[in-house]
């Protein structure tokens, strides 16, 4: 190829994927400096990640990002953000603006790589530059790709696969290192296609020492090597911060593939976007749009020919028919997990060892593993036309390419001019001033209950995104350090119990638990300061500055009982002061959270002029048996005598008329799902609480 034909031929996909990109995004959503569109769905932690990437120090392993998730040994990995781009612009970031996305680049760069890759391939098959244009093209408009714009632009990368593809087109002396290299790279896009490439490379080893006869030493010294590389890499970029029973899950058998994925256009479950102008959608089990994989009409005539490829014809397209056999029944296996169905209807469901179903579950949304298939049904059906067909082959793609865009132009339509991203913005709502005020005065933004993604960080994602704290716990990430974010919430927690107030130095806490903060409100009088803002509260040591203070006591009366509230669990169960306790929607019960539990109530006079005696019947969180010995019992910040008779415990106590009683329930006695080895829930588990009955 020339290099003027060379220059054209970029040209030509550098063209067709910035029209594409800005079809798909619009103006608006494709300037890089324009952050709106990504507060939407799973995308704010991934610009909230390469933020406050980009402003922190150089560290080992390089991607690591701890100022994105405090004491979680964050990495920029788990925020999805796309490393191969966040190390790149990092470099300089100083000269970039504060509001810089690179997400839109990154679908510019994709698109253009994912024409050009596959018309490399279709050319080194055919030698056509015309009939590798055409091909091409199908490519770019490929549906699985495509649909991914919305939740998750790593995945938009499919041009990694078509790139190793590519590779067994080469040289057998180049073929190995440069293979190695791609699977590389793609540890720096997303795991998901380092699964898929390390699998497709294996299975082609495997089937080359069966039916070909290579050397059974250099088939060990490539695996080798290769397993060695990816593992070496991992350790440098910090894929082992996590530690990897940390990447086990819930989701295999319910992200999958259905049946009817290929020619079934469903392409959003929620909205039913449609991607065919001639085929109607079908139903789909939850979950399994993980899977979609429609072909387009012109592509249920590439997957007729790949069948008839690789059971009746002798000819190597990129791999030789059998290989490309095996790869397609592994990854189609894989694809469908052990829940298999057909529309609504289920075929098979059959259970999995729960050691065999925790290997499983690293595949988590095992509907990916369609990808490889798709693409090879294309390669082999559109090279498949110009062998069978060669005077007529252009003729005959263009026809079938003019049917596939528009057959596909119905779903494509619901893209249109970031069509899924205009969704009513809460960054209309947000008043930046009184945040960037605020974090004048507070390094961090902590969570008062420590958790992986909630309704808060919902809500803060717009000033997240702008970084207006140095650090913060308040994160949405794919994978997190299970133990460390169990044992921080109940350091928080303790501290808070013992009364000490440490943790608040230079920090800002918010929580959406008002029980929580009733507790800090009755507990802390003078010592926290507490704000509302919207559905949540901003706790501090300090006041903040340039802020009236306002009176919130309305917010946090405690209701005196009477002997008539015998068992007082109902109302604990509503906004009464409490810490250390989590609530049992199934049961309405109370269960202890980890070793300490702290309740305050009121009692009426009357009630209060003879001593009383409280029972509190629970019942063990894990089917395990109690002695007097595993449970402390305080009750007004004095420790009392317990009687343990049928899982009651009974003491008696002074109260104090009209003010708080302190009740705190201390257990020596803890488990965890994770200790247990019956899940993956880290949380300390002793009792669930029945009732609480004062006498």
């Amino acid at each position: 190829m020339t290099k003027i034909n060379l220059i054209r031929l970029n040209i030509f996909f550098l063209l067709i994927s910035l029209i594409l990109s800005i079809y798909l995004l619009g103006f608006k959503y494709f300037n890089p400096t324009n952050t709106s569109w990504l507060f939407w769905g799973d995308l704010p932690t991934l610009q909230t990640g390469w933020n406050y990437f980009r402003i922190d120090d150089w560290r080992f392993p390089i991607l690591s990002n701890p100022n994105y998730g405090i004491y979680l040994d964050n990495n920029i990995i788990y925020t999805d953000s796309i490393p191969l781009f966040a190390l790149f612009f990092k470099i300089f970031n100083f000269i970039l603006p504060n509001n810089f996305q690179y997400f839109s680049i990154w679908f510019l760069f994709s698109l253009y790589l994912q024409g050009l890759i596959s018309y490399l391939i279709i050319f080194k098959l055919t030698k056509s530059i015309k009939y590798s244009l055409v091909g091409s093209i199908f490519f770019i408009f490929s549906t699985i790709m495509i649909h991914r714009v919305t939740e998750f632009p790593a995945h938009f990368g499919h041009w990694i696969i078509l790139l190793f593809f590519y590779t067994e087109l080469l040289n057998k002396n180049k073929k190995f290192l440069i293979q190695n290299l791609v699977i590389l790279l793609s540890l720096l896009i997303n795991f998901y296609f380092t699964l898929i490439l390390l699998m497709i490379f294996y299975l082609n080893q495997i089937y080359n020492l069966i039916f070909k006869q290579k050397s059974i030493s250099l088939f060990l010294k490539e695996c080798f090597v290769v397993l060695i590389s990816v593992i070496l890499a991992m350790y440098f970029l910090g894929y082992f911060q996590i530690s990897p029973d940390d990447g086990l899950g819930w989701g295999f058998g319910f992200y999958n593939l259905n049946l009817n994925s290929f020619f079934n256009p469903l392409g959003e479950t929620q909205t039913e976007i449609n991607w065919s102008n001639f085929l109607s959608v079908k139903p789909l089990q939850n979950g399994e749009i993980e899977g979609f994989s429609y072909l387009g009409i012109s592509g249920l005539i590439f997957l007729f020919l790949f069948l008839i490829h690789i059971f009746f014809n002798k000819v190597n397209i990129i791999f030789e028919p059998r290989a490309v056999l095996l790869i397609t029944i592994i990854f189609f296996l894989l694809s469908l997990s052990n829940n298999i169905n057909f529309g609504d209807a289920n075929i098979i469901n059959f259970p999995l060892n729960k050691y065999f179903y925790a290997l499983a579950s690293l595949f988590r949304s095992s509907g990916r593993f369609v990808w490889p298939i798709y693409y090879l049904i294309f390669i082999i059906g559109i090279i498949s036309i110009y062998i069978h067909f060669p005077k007529k082959s252009i003729f005959l793609l263009l026809i079938l390419l003019s049917i596939q865009l528009f057959d596909l132009s119905s779903g494509l339509k619901h893209y249109f001019n970031g069509k899924q991203y205009k969704i009513e913005s809460i960054d209309d709502d947000i008043n930046y001033e009184y945040w960037n005020t605020i974090s004048e005065q507070f390094e961090n933004l902590r969570l008062l209950k420590p958790k992986n993604y909630t309704q808060i960080y919902t809500e803060l994602s717009p000033i997240l995104i702008r970084n207006f704290f140095k650090s913060t716990d308040v994160v949405y990430l794919s994978r997190v350090n299970r133990e460390k974010i169990v044992k921080e919430k109940y350091n928080v927690k303790n501290k808070i119990i013992n009364r000490d107030l440490s943790q608040f130095e230079n920090t800002l806490f918010v929580s959406d638990d008002i029980s929580n903060v009733n507790y800090l409100y009755h507990n802390f009088n003078n010592q926290i300061y507490i704000y509302k803002y919207k559905n949540m509260w901003l706790l501090s040591k300090k006041k903040i500055l340039n802020f009236e203070y306002k009176d919130l006591s309305y917010f946090f009366e405690i209701p005196i009982l009477d002997l008539n509230y015998e068992n007082i669990l109902p109302i604990l169960n509503q906004n009464l002061p409490k810490l250390g306790f989590d609530y049992d929607e199934d049961k309405k019960n109370l269960i202890l959270d980890g070793k300490y539990g702290v309740i305050n109530f009121r009692l009426t006079g009357d009630s209060c002029k003879k001593d009383k005696k409280i029972k509190i019947n629970f019942e063990p969180f894990y089917n395990e048996s109690f002695l007097e010995n595993h449970f402390e019992i305080e009750m007004n910040f004095k420790k009392k005598d317990i009687k343990l008779i049928n899982n009651s415990i009974e003491f008696n106590f002074k109260c104090v008329s009209n003010f708080t009683n302190h009740l705190k329930i201390t257990s020596n006695k803890l488990f965890s799902q994770y200790d247990k080895r019956i899940g993956l829930n880290r949380l300390k588990r002793s009792i669930l609480i029945k009732s609480i009955v004062i006498y």
